[in-house]
């Protein structure tokens, strides 16, 4: 390729980046302004961002600058681009959330069903043409002007420069504000579109040793109020009421990470399959998504885990309901795990009320168990209630466990050796664990014995359950582990609820989900006759719908699943939550639509934000 048709590809994408600004613009509109020197410089340094996602996808397709019959695919493209950004401003302006595939999908092939007036199709449609023509004659006029001029390298060589500097601080902004919940920052990345900015919480130390000035390792101090203002969350929608319960019983909540539904066996996991025999079991329950993050938030909020952008990015005003009103009633809340849940602002949104005194973090899941049982010896004679939260880990891939617990063989050659072979027999993998899970049945089984044996099951709710499942390429299709897909084998998950008092076993056949636990116990242990859906898009387990539509969530990823057919938002694909590669599948729109508008309903209005009017 000439030099000069790649300088004059290299002008016509920051021509297109120069224009993207108008829309970034109206976006910056929407945002309340910040009130705080870094703020302001996070907001506006978002510009490297976008600069360097475009910059980097106009390298990776500078080939289609060498002949004019590929440049105007380059010109549409970046025209795509635009509209994608005029389109979403719009769509984000009215309803607060932005655009995804399944939204193209559905306006491209059913737009009547989005209720949109044709007004505002042929607008859209003429907008996007008006958009189209430009880039292409943009396009044209760069490309003819580097045949008779040539084009100086200075303005690209500086105007890269700037995005490196922006993106820079853009980066730094936002790993120290993750890491120290500076919230004044972090609210406003659910305001930006296709908007996924880094965050290492390793290297937010050394960011605060070399610019102790800007950057101060100190934990935020935004009050709830002020950045209730800033949020686009309005949750829960009324304030609760809840009776205070004379002498409530205490909530036990135990958690098996990467924990597989058909794992559920007496002979894997015999002393959980003994305690299910005075528990109701849950056979169709799913988990919040196929990774911990929505699995967590999921379980403690009552919410669709799409929710959690969201809400992560002004913890501090919107805490679980259901730990507040813990804390509202007395309850003593205690963790004990050895996963890191200052990550991801995970402790911040579910355990803010919880002191370092309460949070046990060990190295290893025994000594996890032992810090639990210890404490529980010491507290025997007080009658305060508790909620103890207990998250297990070891069956999570490497699968650790001590050699004795090797029950299942034989045992993979090379841990995770499946990497180099999507199709390799699962049997040894599967084995391996098994093993971890048989260790961790070891563990809940030292916890439950005490629980019996010191007569605290006769006034203590139990929830044992996983965050999600384990695939072992069940589907055939290739996948291994979990956060790849949202078919049953990465999230069905067992769920056991056992009540005070309960000697007999209880099968629920219908579905059930991580956002139904909530509700339940928020009625029938802290006496909230608050209509649910002020706080949560769940049901009461006890009283479950024949029919059922929910929102499953991955790493970066959400889906659809309604009546067993899932729809991946980010690809468009169905598929059937049984069997990834049945894909022939139909989907009610009714259903659809509804849980669209669920996923809308913890958001504020915008005529309550002054987006429409503009106020900041």
């Amino acid at each position: 390729m000439k030099k000069r048709y790649f300088i004059a590809h290299t002008y016509l994408t920051l021509l297109v980046l120069l224009l993207s600004l108008i829309p970034i613009a109206c976006y910056w509109w929407m945002i309340p302004a910040p009130d705080t020197l870094h703020g302001q410089l996070y907001l506006y340094s978002s510009l490297g961002y976008y600069g360097l996602l475009i910059t980097i996808i106009a390298l990776v397709l500078s080939p289609l600058a060498s002949t004019r019959w590929t440049r105007p695919l380059y010109a549409l493209l970046l025209a795509l681009w635009l509209i994608y950004l005029c389109v979403d401003a719009a769509t984000f302006n009215l309803y607060l959330f932005h655009v995804d595939w399944i939204m193209i999908e559905m306006f491209l092939m059913d737009f009547e069903g989005l209720g949109l007036p044709n007004i505002i199709v042929v607008s859209a449609a003429a907008l996007a043409a008006l958009i189209a023509a430009g880039c292409w004659l943009l396009s044209r006029w760069v490309y003819k002007k580097s045949e008779h001029h040539k084009l100086s390298l200075r303005p690209v060589a500086l105007l890269s420069c700037t995005i490196i500097v922006l993106f820079a601080g853009n980066s730094s902004l936002n790993i120290w504000a993750d890491k120290y919940h500076r919230q004044e920052v972090s609210y406003i990345n659910p305001y930006l579109p296709v908007y996924r900015p880094i965050t290492s919480s390793k290297h937010a130390e050394a960011l605060t040793q070399l610019l102790p000035g800007l950057l101060p390792a100190t934990q935020g101090t935004m009050n709830r109020s002020a950045i209730q203002e800033k949020s686009v969350v309005r949750y829960p929608l009324e304030p609760l009421q809840c009776e205070i319960v004379a002498s409530p019983p205490s909530i036990i909540m135990l958690v098996v990470e990467s924990w597989q539904a058909a794992a559920l066996q007496p002979e894997i996991m015999p002393n959980v399959a003994r305690f299910s025999k005075k528990a109701t079991h849950f056979d169709q329950h799913i988990s919040g998504g196929s990774a911990t993050i929505p699995g967590l938030f999921s379980l403690f909020y009552g919410l669709h885990a799409s929710y959690y952008p969201a809400f992560k990015a002004t913890p501090a005003a919107n805490p679980s309901e259901f730990t507040e009103r813990l804390a509202a009633q007395g309850f003593e809340q205690r963790i004990f795990t050895n996963s890191n849940l200052d990550r991801f602002a995970m402790r911040s949104l579910i355990f803010p009320r919880v002191p370092e005194s309460d949070f046990y973090q060990a190295k290893t899941d025994a000594a996890v168990v032992t810090k639990f049982l210890q404490q529980q010896e010491r507290q025997q004679t007080n009658t305060q209630p508790r909620f103890d939260f207990v998250f297990l880990t070891s069956s999570h891939s490497p699968y650790k466990y001590p050699k004795k617990f090797a029950r299942f063989t034989p045992l993979p050659s090379v841990k995770g050796g499946y990497a180099f072979n999507k199709q390799a027999d699962n049997t040894p993998y599967k084995n391996d664990y098994y093993n971890s899970l048989f260790y961790v049945d070891h563990l809940l089984g030292e916890i439950l014995n005490h629980l019996e044996k010191s007569g605290a099951l006769e006034n203590s709710w139990v929830i044992i359950t996983g965050d999600h499942a384990e695939e072992f390429n069940e589907n055939k299709a290739g996948f291994w582990g979990h956060g790849s897909n949202f078919t049953r084998w990465q999230t069905h998950t067992p769920l056991l609820v056992h009540a005070p008092g309960q000697k007999l076993a209880r099968h629920e056949t219908r579905v059930s989900s991580h956002q139904d636990v909530v509700p339940t116990l928020m009625q029938e242990v802290l006496g909230c006759d608050t209509a649910r859906e002020a706080y949560s898009t769940g049901t009461n387990l006890f009283s479950l719908p024949e029919n059922r539509s929910l929102v499953m969530s991955s790493y970066y990823n959400n889906a659809y699943w309604v009546d067993g057919t899932v729809l991946d938002r980010s690809t468009g694909k169905q598929y059937a939550w049984t069997d990834i590669n049945n894909t022939n599948r139909t989907l009610d729109k009714e259903k659809l639509h509804q849980l669209q508008d669920e996923e809308r309903r913890f958001f504020r209005d915008t005529e309550s934000r002054g987006l429409l009017s503009g106020k900041h």
